[in-house]
């Protein structure tokens, strides 16, 4: 484990950032304490200090270790990192803050289980390059970018079984988490070189997870590297949208492998394409309509069929198709575990967080599996203590 960068005292920040990961309020967290509204205030702007037994009882409440309260600051340059929503409109600013320092505790988190094991590297050179403006990438671009990643991972043309060890091949830190609001369905960041998909637990189906993975990753390949004033721009975010979608869907279903199998009409056989590709009715459609296959009038009488058949929200085969679990970060802290006398108690005491959330944050929506049937190429980096 890495020596604990501990702050010269309890550090008020680390207050304010567990505070806004359990979405409470000042008042909320003083009205638990017996405090005033200024006293918290004061404790996180380091104008004053908590006892022993406040510190224990803020613990307690907010449910994190003692030791989270004496971590140094989270870097600073992080929270000039682009963070990628992929949201309904009018979500809070508390919702998306919340969201961000969980992806930065999940950064620390990733950190400290780094010195004890490699992890995949991701390639930055698939990354596009950093810019000032925003300039649109074309259809033809981002199809040959999606082609390019299936090459490069020897793919083929045909549907990918489980596009999470696809992920965490290429080195991406996938992760679910209790998210407080419904409308955010994930969050993408570049930190320290390497890509971070946070998933919304409450959401949706297995096949429009895929597409949410793949669309974060369109976001991370195509949009991670402008600056944040590109990123915020309302006039940019339809378009980055549309693009990351037209990736998600390029890579999910290549134009040499689903045109083949747009052969024949209607909902009944397009049921059966969703189970092979793993992806919607309402994204095969969506595909069909980009490769001009379907013509828009026969793409919008299909979306009239499945909204007269209430099926917008829950498709056929929703219930049969798997959940992918992440794995990446599970299969390395059990093998540390395994190899290094009580690793998991150490890495809860470096990051501040309980064992129980370290686990949480390791697992998919599901919770954890016991067997192992796919196993991350992981190497440890020191022996045994």
């Amino acid at each position: 484990m890495n020596q604990l960068k501990i702050h010269k005292s309890f550090n008020g920040n680390r207050l304010k950032q567990a505070r806004t990961i359990r979405n409470i309020t000042l008042q909320e967290l003083a009205d638990h304490l017996e405090k005033s509204h200024q006293a918290i205030s004061k404790y996180e702007n380091g104008k004053a200090v908590p006892s022993s037994e406040d510190i224990m009882k803020i613990s307690k409440i907010l449910n994190f270790e003692p030791s989270f309260f004496y971590l140094d600051n989270v870097n600073n340059t992080f929270y000039e990192k682009p963070f990628i929503f992929r949201s309904k409109s009018g979500i809070a600013k508390k919702y998306t803050d919340q969201t961000k320092e969980l992806i930065l505790l999940m950064q620390h988190l990733v950190e400290n289980i780094e010195y004890k094991v490699s992890l995949p590297k991701f390639d930055l050179s698939l990354v596009h390059q950093s810019e000032e403006e925003f300039s649109p990438t074309s259809d033809n671009d981002i199809e040959e970018l999606a082609t390019r990643i299936r090459r490069k991972f020897n793919l083929g043309d045909g549907p990918i079984s489980n596009l999470t060890a696809l992920c965490e091949k290429m080195g991406i830190i996938i992760t679910y988490i209790n998210l407080n609001h419904q409308g955010i369905d994930g969050c993408s960041v570049l930190l320290e070189n390497r890509p971070y998909i946070i998933l919304n637990k409450d959401r949706e189906s297995a096949v429009r997870i895929r597409f949410n993975i793949a669309h974060e990753l369109g976001h991370i390949l195509l949009h991670s590297r402008y600056i944040n004033k590109v990123i915020n721009k309302k006039i940019h975010s339809k378009r980055m949208e549309y693009e990351a979608n037209r990736f998600a869907s390029a890579l999910l279903m290549p134009e040499k492998g689903i045109v083949g199998d747009l052969t024949a009409l209607g909902l009944d056989y397009l049921i059966t394409l969703k189970r092979h590709w793993k992806v919607s009715l309402q994204a095969i459609i969506y595909r069909a309509e980009q490769l001009e296959i379907f013509t828009p009038e026969y793409a919008l009488y299909l979306r009239q069929q499945i909204s007269r058949k209430k099926w917008r929200t829950r498709e056929p085969l929703d219930e049969d198709i798997p959940f992918e679990q992440p794995k990446l970060l599970l299969y390395a802290i059990k093998y540390l575990e395994k190899e290094k006398n009580f690793f998991l108690t150490q890495l809860s005491f470096v990051t501040g967080l309980k064992v129980e959330e370290i686990e949480d944050f390791c697992t998919g929506i599901e919770g954890v599996q016991n067997k192992m049937d796919s196993r991350p190429n992981l190497m440890v980096i020191d022996g045994p203590r």
